[in-house]
């Protein structure tokens, strides 16, 4: 699987200094045959094992002259021992408040954190940063999270982003330089997920009748997903629509207050079907194939790889408004809705519903999954980044 792949190579990573990791790019590099003047080092941070997305982004490093490797400790990182040009690829830069209980402690790690990358740059390291969310999804330290966020855009090299929106939406809270950004849109999950398992197969193996007008609420069980709200409004939803729904809602809790929240609010729900776990990599497609149209009520964000996900196997999905450009090319069967005006979320549903019916809408959407499949968007993410380095 995987997110299991991805774990091996992160705990590879963690046993071999950053010196080691070098060499070992280098020579691999070389074995591959690519030229050693154009060759590229690339450390990221942090390694995310569950989440496949740095797995799929990197797949074409090789094939384009970079070699990829994790740092779990920035302190590590220093220039490198072989003559190759490095980068630092950061992600979810929220992980520099991991065990910060108070704002001044934040303010002291993010402080920490900008003083790093400054000691980076003078050592001529390239930063690049991809900015995958306006700010974290569970940000404690707003002020704080702001801050770091607005420093790392000032000091980094290069800034991808994955919605062209990204630079409008940032400049609520943090400016972000045009000139240093490039476009590479979030990759389907096209060949990354089993994907054997037919409609009707999956329908049969959950319990849901040909029927049943099913929906799928996909990720881990936080706040910001807004699975709350949406189950809350759940009798106004079906009123709206004139029918009977069921309802799959599948991830990881969070936390446990969080989740006796949603113990409750399904309690009296015999429609809504929870499994609250971790769901592996080839359950994901029985979810995903049994549902009529995926949903996304969040009340914000940038990309969601749920939606990639969704239009991977072929199902129509429901995100806020300001989601929408970033899956450019699946208006198909991407539908969005006005956080702010609940009554918007349950026309968005009907629309997804009306187009979950045309076979069309599957095949447009697994056609721009084929289309945007992690090989080809990796291979994008690497020329562009040769462009400007």
């Amino acid at each position: 699987m995987v997110a299991e792949t991805h774990s091996n190579r992160a705990i590879l990573d963690a046993e071999r200094t950053f010196d080691e990791a070098c060499v070992d790019a280098k020579l691999s590099l070389f074995a591959k045959g690519v030229n050693l003047e154009e060759a590229h080092l690339l450390a990221y941070y942090p390694p995310v094992q569950r989440n496949p997305y740095q797995n799929m982004l990197y797949t074409a490093a090789f094939e384009k002259g970079f070699a990829c490797f994790s740092v779990a400790d920035l302190d590590d990182i220093g220039s490198p021992p072989v003559d190759a040009p490095l980068g630092v690829h950061y992600h979810w830069v929220h992980k520099v408040f991991a065990g910060a209980e108070t704002s001044r402690e934040a303010e002291r790690m993010a402080s920490r954190f900008l003083d790093t990358l400054d000691a980076q740059k003078d050592a001529g390291i390239k930063i690049i940063w991809t900015i995958h969310n306006l700010l974290s999804h569970s940000a404690r330290f707003i002020d704080e999270e702001i801050a770091l966020r607005a420093g790392l855009s000032d000091r980094a090299d290069f800034v991808h982003i994955m919605n062209p929106a990204t630079l409008e939406i940032c400049a609520r809270y943090y400016e972000v330089n045009a000139s240093k950004t490039f476009m590479v849109p979030h990759p389907s999950y096209f060949g990354v997920y089993g994907d054997y398992i037919s409609a009707d197969q999956a329908r049969f193996d959950l319990g849901i009748t040909p029927e049943d007008k099913t929906l799928l609420l996909f990720g881990s069980l936080a706040p910001h997903k807004g699975t709350r709200q949406f189950l809350h409004n759940l009798e106004a939803l079906e009123e709206t629509l004139g029918i009977r729904v069921r309802i799959l809602i599948a991830g990881q809790p969070v936390n446990a207050e969080y989740q006796e929240e949603i113990y409750a609010l399904v309690a009296d729900k015999p429609n809504v079907f929870l499994f609250e776990h971790h769901i592996d990599d080839q359950t994901v497609q029985r979810l995903f194939r049994a549902a009529d149209a995926v949903v996304c009520p969040y009340e914000t964000g940038l990309n969601s790889g749920v939606a990639a996900t969704a239009a991977t196997f072929g199902r129509p999905c429901v995100v806020p408004d300001i989601l929408v450009p970033a899956l450019v090319g699946a208006s198909a069967g991407i539908v969005g809705f006005n956080p702010s005006d609940p009554s918007s979320l349950s026309v968005a549903i009907g629309r997804a519903l009306e187009a979950s019916a045309n076979p069309a809408t599957e095949t447009a959407l697994i056609d721009w999954a084929k289309l945007h499949r992690p090989r080809v968007m990796s291979r994008a993410f690497f020329d562009a980044l040769r462009q400007r380095w």
